[in-house]
């Protein structure tokens, strides 16, 4: 029972949030690590694994975030020895070899002989996927909720400065024109948010591509009108210095949207129109 051609292989879902398909920096990066450890760690526990296999499956876990941080290409592939095991918990290495064949069942091992020795490259997709639950699915609804929270407050305040700036904006010698086009894109903006549901959970996951389109665009419009009524002498903030947003966060809110994935249906309790 050796050479399993995918063992290091992990979901796209999963791929997209902490493997190659991620474009994420550590500060979001590892939570999402995070969650996905707790989440191999409860469906062992449904499992039935006693301490000793759970801790050591603990342990893999701490050297696979670290693995993984230093390379995605190692999807859901670990690597190391029963030694470190031991030296990292402190156990004889006989405890850590038997609290390993409890976990062996719940894990994939590329070979058998050499796992039994404690040279140990395994993988963690049958923990990472149990009862047909994709972990994956799970990082992607908790980072885009937690962008949609984030960025909801930011773009009413981005919407405030737009139709304050504009308005300010009539005054300005010489600069008619491009108030009068800005406003056209202002109005088609308005026009294309009246009535629908936005700046929440509810309303961005049931068409998250709409939503970050949304953003782009007021983010352009944003930037347009600080840019004319605020000389640059005067220190205008753009879009993303008033989010606070990193340029690797923007491009992962579009890959997420360009795979069209949706988050899961909830209560559209609070929903603003």
């Amino acid at each position: 029972m050796t050479g399993f051609a995918d063992i290091s292989e992990m979901s796209p879902q999963l791929q997209l949030m902490i493997g190659t398909g991620s474009h994420l920096d550590p500060a979001e990066l590892d939570p999402l690590i995070m969650l996905a450890s707790l989440t191999v760690i409860q469906n062992a526990a449904r499992a039935g694994l006693d301490d000793d296999a759970l801790t050591t499956l603990s342990l893999l876990l701490m050297v696979w975030a670290r693995q993984l941080r230093d390379n995605p290409d190692n999807g859901g592939l670990v690597k190391t020895t029963a030694e470190d095991l031991a030296d990292l918990s402190g156990w004889p290495v006989e405890r850590v070899l038997t609290s390993l064949q409890a976990l062996a069942p719940h894990i994939l091992i590329d070979d058998l002989a050499l796992f039994a020795e404690g040279d140990l490259e395994i993988g963690l997709a049958p923990l990472l996927h149990q009862d047909g639950a994709d972990c994956g699915d799970l990082l992607i609804r908790y980072w885009t909720a937690h962008y949609v929270m984030r960025m909801g407050p930011k773009l009413e305040a981005a919407e405030e400065t737009v139709a304050g700036g504009l308005t300010r904006a009539k005054d300005l010698a010489g600069a008619g024109e491009r108030v009068a086009r800005l406003q056209v894109r202002w109005d088609a903006y308005r026009a294309k948010r009246e009535g629908v549901a936005h700046y929440t959970v509810y309303g961005a996951g049931a068409d998250l591509a709409a939503f970050v389109d949304d953003v782009s665009t007021l983010e352009a419009l944003h930037d347009a009108v600080v840019g004319l009524i605020d000389p640059a002498s005067h220190g205008p903030r753009t879009f993303a210095q008033e989010c606070g947003l990193l340029p690797c966060t923007k491009l992962q809110a579009l890959a997420i949207s360009a795979a069209e994935l949706k988050l899961n249906p909830v209560e559209a309790k609070g929903v603003r129109h």
